[in-house]
């Protein structure tokens, strides 16, 4: 498999304007809007596990279909223990998730696509299970990353969002 070439940009500013790439503003999202709106989003990334070359690197910057499904569906899980940490520790620091490195160690590309397909129907369920569960006075609960960016609960789920809608605009972008 061929090395990723690491995306060094700074995502946090999504938080503070209009994503420059996929052109989605987040900021106005809430948790009530990701719970509704994820399963349809689930299921366009489930598509795309059926492509032909879904487990194909075009570029050496680039993972494959299945890779981005695969990341998506881990990213959620993630998201999920650092949801849990917020509320359950003040102000906690995160541990440290290298997305290139979980790609790798992951072999995400030597699973069947029903793998990954199934791997984020778990993650989202537990994703808005999570968001289900948090009551709206925890909202402004904060969590560190390991680089020091501050999240509340609204802005973590409003960063994770942006994942989600933003990789399966680097999915479309391919294709088109």
């Amino acid at each position: 498999m061929s090395q990723i070439v690491p995306d060094q940009k700074n995502w946090t500013v999504v938080l503070e304007t209009v994503c420059q790439q996929c052109a989605y503003d987040v900021r106005n999202i809430s948790l009530s809007d990701v719970i509704v709106q994820l399963p349809a989003y689930v299921d366009r990334y489930i598509q795309v596990l059926a492509r032909p070359d879904a487990q194909t690197r075009t570029n050496p910057a680039r993972w494959s279909d299945q890779e981005y499904v695969a990341h998506v569906a881990e990213m959620l899980q993630v998201m999920v223990g650092r949801f849990n940490l917020m509320l359950e520790q003040e102000d906690p620091t995160f541990p440290n998730w290298d997305q290139d490195q979980a790609a790798d160690e992951g072999n995400y590309n030597s699973l069947t696509a029903g793998e990954v397909a199934e791997r984020l129907r778990e993650g989202a369920t537990q994703y808005v299970a999570k968001l289900s569960a948090i009551d709206p006075t925890q909202y402004s609960r904060r969590g560190l990353r390991s680089n020091g960016a501050a999240f509340t609960v609204e802005t973590l789920n409003q960063y994770a969002w942006h994942d989600i809608v933003h990789h399966l605009w680097d999915l479309t972008a391919e294709t088109s």
